[in-house]
Protein backbone atom coordinates (compact mmCIF):
# COMPACT_ATOMS: atom_id res chain seq x y z
CA UNK A 1 0.00 0.00 0.00
CA UNK A 2 1.53 3.75 -1.24
CA UNK A 3 2.62 5.37 2.15
CA UNK A 4 1.71 9.49 2.59
CA UNK A 5 4.54 10.74 1.40
CA UNK A 6 3.81 8.51 -2.20
CA UNK A 7 0.29 9.88 -2.36
CA UNK A 8 0.87 13.39 -1.56
CA UNK A 9 4.52 14.05 -2.18
CA UNK A 10 5.98 15.05 0.60
CA UNK A 11 6.75 14.11 4.66
CA UNK A 12 4.21 14.89 7.50
CA UNK A 13 5.87 17.40 9.40
CA UNK A 14 6.30 17.38 13.29
CA UNK A 15 5.33 20.76 14.97
CA UNK A 16 5.20 21.53 18.78
CA UNK A 17 1.81 23.47 18.13
CA UNK A 18 -0.63 23.89 16.06
CA UNK A 19 -0.09 27.06 13.42
CA UNK A 20 -2.83 29.33 12.48
CA UNK A 21 -6.00 27.51 10.95
CA UNK A 22 -6.47 29.81 7.90
CA UNK A 23 -2.65 28.77 6.76
CA UNK A 24 -3.02 25.00 7.13
CA UNK A 25 -6.20 24.46 5.07
CA UNK A 26 -5.60 20.77 3.68
CA UNK A 27 -2.24 19.84 5.22
CA UNK A 28 -1.33 17.37 7.60
CA UNK A 29 0.83 17.23 10.84
CA UNK A 30 1.79 15.43 13.71
CA UNK A 31 1.64 17.47 16.52
CA UNK A 32 4.67 15.89 19.03
CA UNK A 33 2.97 17.90 22.27
CA UNK A 34 -0.17 16.48 22.20
CA UNK A 35 1.29 13.09 20.01
CA UNK A 36 -2.05 13.92 17.92
CA UNK A 37 -2.18 14.01 13.75
CA UNK A 38 -4.00 17.22 12.96
CA UNK A 39 -5.44 18.41 9.80
CA UNK A 40 -6.53 22.17 8.51
CA UNK A 41 -10.19 22.25 7.22
CA UNK A 42 -12.11 25.30 6.09
CA UNK A 43 -15.93 25.45 5.63
CA UNK A 44 -17.20 26.60 1.30
CA UNK A 45 -17.67 30.32 2.64
CA UNK A 46 -21.23 31.94 1.80
CA UNK A 47 -23.12 34.65 0.43
CA UNK A 48 -25.74 36.13 2.25
CA UNK A 49 -28.37 38.78 1.07
CA UNK A 50 -27.76 42.28 2.67
CA UNK A 51 -29.17 45.09 2.75
CA UNK A 52 -31.33 46.66 -0.97
CA UNK A 53 -29.40 49.73 -1.99
CA UNK A 54 -31.85 52.36 -2.95
CA UNK A 55 -31.38 52.85 -6.43
CA UNK A 56 -31.14 50.29 -8.69
CA UNK A 57 -27.48 50.33 -10.51
CA UNK A 58 -25.57 48.03 -13.22
CA UNK A 59 -22.34 48.81 -14.42
CA UNK A 60 -21.62 51.09 -11.31
CA UNK A 61 -18.43 51.95 -9.68
CA UNK A 62 -17.77 50.52 -6.22
CA UNK A 63 -15.26 50.95 -3.88
CA UNK A 64 -14.45 50.65 -0.21
CA UNK A 65 -14.74 47.74 2.04
CA UNK A 66 -18.08 45.77 3.02
CA UNK A 67 -18.79 48.06 6.23
CA UNK A 68 -17.80 51.06 4.65
CA UNK A 69 -18.62 51.28 0.71
CA UNK A 70 -19.25 53.40 -2.16
CA UNK A 71 -21.29 52.91 -5.28
CA UNK A 72 -21.82 55.31 -7.80
CA UNK A 73 -23.65 56.31 -11.15
CA UNK A 74 -24.42 53.22 -13.58
CA UNK A 75 -27.56 52.35 -15.06
CA UNK A 76 -30.68 52.48 -13.78
CA UNK A 77 -32.21 50.89 -17.03
CA UNK A 78 -32.04 49.74 -20.53
CA UNK A 79 -31.59 53.41 -21.35
CA UNK A 80 -31.30 55.38 -18.30
CA UNK A 81 -28.04 56.22 -16.63
CA UNK A 82 -27.90 57.95 -13.45
CA UNK A 83 -25.78 60.47 -11.34
CA UNK A 84 -27.15 58.83 -7.78
CA UNK A 85 -24.20 57.82 -5.46
CA UNK A 86 -24.58 56.12 -2.32
CA UNK A 87 -22.53 55.08 0.78
CA UNK A 88 -23.21 51.79 3.12
CA UNK A 89 -21.97 51.31 7.19
CA UNK A 90 -22.47 47.95 7.35
CA UNK A 91 -26.42 48.70 7.84
CA UNK A 92 -27.93 51.22 5.73
CA UNK A 93 -27.48 52.44 2.52
CA UNK A 94 -27.63 56.47 2.12
CA UNK A 95 -27.87 58.69 -0.54
CA UNK A 96 -25.03 60.78 -1.36
CA UNK A 97 -23.79 63.81 -3.39
CA UNK A 98 -24.22 63.10 -7.58
CA UNK A 99 -22.00 62.57 -9.66
CA UNK A 100 -20.79 65.42 -12.48
CA UNK A 101 -21.38 63.17 -15.20
CA UNK A 102 -23.81 60.12 -15.15
CA UNK A 103 -22.48 56.77 -17.05
CA UNK A 104 -22.42 53.05 -17.08
CA UNK A 105 -19.33 50.42 -17.31
CA UNK A 106 -16.69 52.74 -15.11
CA UNK A 107 -13.70 52.18 -13.77
CA UNK A 108 -13.30 52.33 -10.24
CA UNK A 109 -11.40 52.23 -7.06
CA UNK A 110 -10.30 53.79 -3.15
CA UNK A 111 -12.48 54.23 -0.56
CA UNK A 112 -15.87 55.33 0.49
CA UNK A 113 -14.29 58.66 1.07
CA UNK A 114 -11.57 59.01 -1.40
CA UNK A 115 -12.36 57.39 -4.60
CA UNK A 116 -11.74 57.57 -7.97
CA UNK A 117 -13.33 56.74 -11.38
CA UNK A 118 -12.85 57.18 -14.38
CA UNK A 119 -14.23 56.16 -18.28
CA UNK A 120 -17.43 54.75 -18.65
CA UNK A 121 -20.41 55.43 -21.28
CA UNK A 122 -23.10 57.16 -22.16
CA UNK A 123 -25.98 56.19 -23.67
CA UNK A 124 -26.32 54.59 -26.17
CA UNK A 125 -23.13 54.41 -27.62
CA UNK A 126 -20.71 57.37 -26.51
CA UNK A 127 -17.51 56.25 -24.21
CA UNK A 128 -16.10 58.71 -21.97
CA UNK A 129 -12.23 59.33 -20.95
CA UNK A 130 -13.67 61.48 -18.05
CA UNK A 131 -12.11 60.56 -14.56
CA UNK A 132 -13.70 62.64 -11.46
CA UNK A 133 -12.18 61.64 -7.53
CA UNK A 134 -14.34 61.57 -4.47
CA UNK A 135 -13.78 63.47 -0.98
CA UNK A 136 -16.50 61.67 1.28
CA UNK A 137 -19.11 64.58 0.38
CA UNK A 138 -18.42 65.65 -3.15
CA UNK A 139 -17.25 64.91 -6.48
CA UNK A 140 -14.81 66.44 -8.25
CA UNK A 141 -13.43 66.60 -12.30
CA UNK A 142 -10.02 65.75 -12.87
CA UNK A 143 -7.71 64.97 -15.62
CA UNK A 144 -9.09 63.06 -18.26
CA UNK A 145 -7.97 59.86 -19.60
CA UNK A 146 -5.10 59.64 -22.58
CA UNK A 147 -7.60 57.76 -24.77
CA UNK A 148 -10.56 58.93 -25.64
CA UNK A 149 -14.04 56.60 -25.03
CA UNK A 150 -13.57 53.75 -22.69
CA UNK A 151 -15.63 51.44 -20.36
CA UNK A 152 -15.78 48.45 -19.01
CA UNK A 153 -11.69 49.34 -17.85
CA UNK A 154 -10.33 47.77 -15.41
CA UNK A 155 -8.96 49.94 -12.27
CA UNK A 156 -6.91 49.12 -9.33
CA UNK A 157 -5.33 52.05 -6.52
CA UNK A 158 -5.89 55.26 -4.71
CA UNK A 159 -6.61 58.61 -6.18
CA UNK A 160 -3.29 59.19 -6.38
CA UNK A 161 -2.03 56.38 -7.77
CA UNK A 162 -3.83 54.55 -9.64
CA UNK A 163 -4.01 52.03 -12.98
CA UNK A 164 -6.57 51.62 -15.54
CA UNK A 165 -6.67 48.75 -18.21
CA UNK A 166 -8.55 47.39 -21.06
CA UNK A 167 -11.85 49.00 -22.72
CA UNK A 168 -14.09 48.73 -24.61
CA UNK A 169 -15.20 51.84 -27.36
CA UNK A 170 -16.58 49.43 -30.68
CA UNK A 171 -13.69 46.91 -30.03
CA UNK A 172 -11.47 45.89 -27.00
CA UNK A 173 -7.79 47.48 -26.20
CA UNK A 174 -4.84 46.52 -24.28
CA UNK A 175 -4.34 49.92 -23.09
CA UNK A 176 -2.85 50.69 -19.73
CA UNK A 177 -2.93 54.04 -18.03
CA UNK A 178 -1.21 54.75 -14.63
CA UNK A 179 -2.51 57.97 -12.39
CA UNK A 180 -0.32 60.03 -9.70
CA UNK A 181 -3.05 62.53 -8.45
CA UNK A 182 -2.43 65.06 -11.30
CA UNK A 183 -2.24 63.15 -14.70
CA UNK A 184 -2.75 59.95 -16.55
CA UNK A 185 0.61 58.37 -18.63
CA UNK A 186 0.74 55.47 -20.98
CA UNK A 187 2.53 52.51 -19.74
CA UNK A 188 2.87 48.90 -20.75
CA UNK A 189 -0.20 47.48 -22.25
CA UNK A 190 -1.74 44.25 -21.35
CA UNK A 191 -0.81 41.11 -23.38
CA UNK A 192 -4.43 40.30 -24.38
CA UNK A 193 -7.05 43.24 -25.18
CA UNK A 194 -10.28 42.89 -22.84
CA UNK A 195 -12.74 44.55 -21.35
CA UNK A 196 -15.22 44.29 -19.24
CA UNK A 197 -12.94 42.30 -16.35
CA UNK A 198 -12.28 42.41 -12.50
CA UNK A 199 -9.59 43.91 -11.09
CA UNK A 200 -7.99 43.63 -8.27
CA UNK A 201 -4.28 45.34 -6.59
CA UNK A 202 -2.68 48.64 -6.73
CA UNK A 203 -0.67 50.46 -8.77
CA UNK A 204 2.58 48.13 -8.37
CA UNK A 205 0.88 44.91 -8.12
CA UNK A 206 -2.11 44.37 -9.83
CA UNK A 207 -4.13 41.64 -11.59
CA UNK A 208 -6.66 41.57 -14.71
CA UNK A 209 -8.65 38.81 -14.19
CA UNK A 210 -11.19 37.42 -16.90
CA UNK A 211 -13.18 39.41 -19.15
CA UNK A 212 -14.29 39.58 -23.20
CA UNK A 213 -11.44 39.22 -25.53
CA UNK A 214 -13.90 38.82 -28.16
CA UNK A 215 -15.58 36.11 -26.30
CA UNK A 216 -15.67 35.34 -22.25
CA UNK A 217 -11.95 34.65 -21.17
CA UNK A 218 -10.40 32.73 -18.22
CA UNK A 219 -7.07 34.54 -19.30
CA UNK A 220 -5.41 36.43 -15.75
CA UNK A 221 -2.91 38.83 -16.06
CA UNK A 222 -0.92 39.87 -13.09
CA UNK A 223 0.98 43.44 -13.35
CA UNK A 224 4.44 44.20 -11.14
CA UNK A 225 4.41 47.68 -11.49
CA UNK A 226 6.36 48.01 -15.10
CA UNK A 227 4.61 44.79 -17.14
CA UNK A 228 2.13 42.36 -17.55
CA UNK A 229 2.68 38.81 -17.82
CA UNK A 230 -0.12 35.70 -17.77
CA UNK A 231 -0.38 34.39 -14.56
CA UNK A 232 -2.84 31.83 -13.43
CA UNK A 233 -6.29 31.83 -15.31
CA UNK A 234 -9.92 31.38 -13.99
CA UNK A 235 -11.41 27.88 -13.59
CA UNK A 236 -14.55 29.45 -15.27
CA UNK A 237 -14.03 31.71 -18.05
CA UNK A 238 -15.98 35.06 -17.63
CA UNK A 239 -17.11 38.28 -18.96
CA UNK A 240 -18.31 41.50 -16.80
CA UNK A 241 -17.85 39.87 -13.26
CA UNK A 242 -16.75 42.03 -10.57
CA UNK A 243 -14.33 41.14 -7.26
CA UNK A 244 -11.88 43.00 -5.14
CA UNK A 245 -8.43 41.97 -3.30
CA UNK A 246 -4.44 42.20 -3.99
CA UNK A 247 -2.54 40.70 -6.04
CA UNK A 248 -2.40 37.73 -3.95
CA UNK A 249 -5.42 37.37 -1.97
CA UNK A 250 -8.38 38.31 -4.49
CA UNK A 251 -11.90 37.05 -5.06
CA UNK A 252 -14.01 37.32 -8.66
CA UNK A 253 -17.66 36.41 -8.77
CA UNK A 254 -20.43 36.20 -11.33
CA UNK A 255 -20.60 37.65 -14.63
CA UNK A 256 -21.18 36.16 -17.86
CA UNK A 257 -20.56 32.35 -19.98
CA UNK A 258 -21.52 31.78 -23.64
CA UNK A 259 -25.22 31.76 -23.00
CA UNK A 260 -25.65 32.01 -19.41
CA UNK A 261 -25.26 34.34 -16.20
CA UNK A 262 -23.09 32.85 -13.91
CA UNK A 263 -22.83 32.79 -9.59
CA UNK A 264 -19.85 30.76 -9.34
CA UNK A 265 -17.04 32.60 -7.36
CA UNK A 266 -13.81 32.00 -6.99
CA UNK A 267 -10.81 33.08 -4.76
CA UNK A 268 -7.26 33.60 -5.12
CA UNK A 269 -4.12 32.86 -3.01
CA UNK A 270 -1.43 34.11 -5.02
CA UNK A 271 -0.45 30.64 -6.77
CA UNK A 272 -3.88 29.23 -7.84
CA UNK A 273 -7.64 30.12 -8.20
CA UNK A 274 -10.28 27.74 -6.14
CA UNK A 275 -13.77 27.58 -6.64
CA UNK A 276 -15.99 28.35 -3.34
CA UNK A 277 -19.44 29.17 -2.17
CA UNK A 278 -21.64 30.20 -5.57
CA UNK A 279 -23.44 33.40 -5.07
CA UNK A 280 -27.82 33.37 -4.58
CA UNK A 281 -28.95 34.61 -7.86
CA UNK A 282 -26.87 34.90 -11.52
CA UNK A 283 -25.41 38.31 -11.85
CA UNK A 284 -23.76 40.22 -13.66
CA UNK A 285 -22.29 43.76 -14.18
CA UNK A 286 -22.23 44.30 -10.86
CA UNK A 287 -20.23 46.67 -8.71
CA UNK A 288 -18.23 45.62 -5.78
CA UNK A 289 -16.59 46.38 -2.44
CA UNK A 290 -13.81 44.96 -0.48
CA UNK A 291 -10.24 44.46 0.12
CA UNK A 292 -9.24 40.72 -0.16
CA UNK A 293 -10.82 37.35 -0.23
CA UNK A 294 -12.20 37.07 3.02
CA UNK A 295 -15.46 39.38 2.90
CA UNK A 296 -16.83 41.62 0.02
CA UNK A 297 -20.16 42.92 -1.57
CA UNK A 298 -21.70 42.24 -4.66
CA UNK A 299 -24.08 45.15 -5.51
CA UNK A 300 -26.58 45.89 -8.54
CA UNK A 301 -26.19 44.62 -11.23
CA UNK A 302 -28.15 42.21 -13.81
CA UNK A 303 -29.96 39.60 -12.13
CA UNK A 304 -31.92 36.37 -12.57
CA UNK A 305 -33.90 35.42 -15.43
CA UNK A 306 -35.53 37.82 -17.37
CA UNK A 307 -32.65 39.69 -16.85
CA UNK A 308 -33.21 42.92 -14.64
CA UNK A 309 -31.64 45.96 -13.08
CA UNK A 310 -31.38 45.21 -9.52
CA UNK A 311 -30.92 47.21 -5.99
CA UNK A 312 -30.25 43.91 -4.41
CA UNK A 313 -26.49 43.14 -2.33
CA UNK A 314 -25.19 40.09 -1.37
CA UNK A 315 -22.73 39.67 0.97
CA UNK A 316 -19.39 37.23 0.73
CA UNK A 317 -17.80 36.21 4.08
CA UNK A 318 -14.79 33.99 4.50
CA UNK A 319 -14.74 29.86 5.23
CA UNK A 320 -14.76 29.33 8.60
CA UNK A 321 -11.05 27.71 9.47
CA UNK A 322 -10.70 24.44 11.98
CA UNK A 323 -8.37 22.00 12.67
CA UNK A 324 -9.81 18.83 13.70
CA UNK A 325 -7.83 15.47 15.43
CA UNK A 326 -7.12 13.36 12.69
CA UNK A 327 -8.45 9.96 14.46
CA UNK A 328 -5.52 6.25 13.63
CA UNK A 329 -6.27 2.76 14.73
Amino acid sequence: MADYKGIQGYLVQKLSSDPTASEVKGQLWYNSATGKFKIGTAGAGAWASATAMNTAHTGAGGAGTVTAALMASGSTGPAVTTANSETYNGSTWTEGNNVLRSRRYIGATGTSTACLISGGQYHPDVYVDVSETYNGTSWTEGNNLITAGRAGNGQVGTTTAALSFGRYAGSVTDLNETYDGTCWSETADLNTARRSMSSAGTQAAALCVGGNSGSPTNIVETWNGSSWSEGNDLNTARQSPNGKGTATNAIVFGGESPGDQLVETETYDGTSWTEVGDMAVKNYNMSAAGVNSSAALACGGYEGSPQATTLLVEEWSDPVYTIKTVTVS
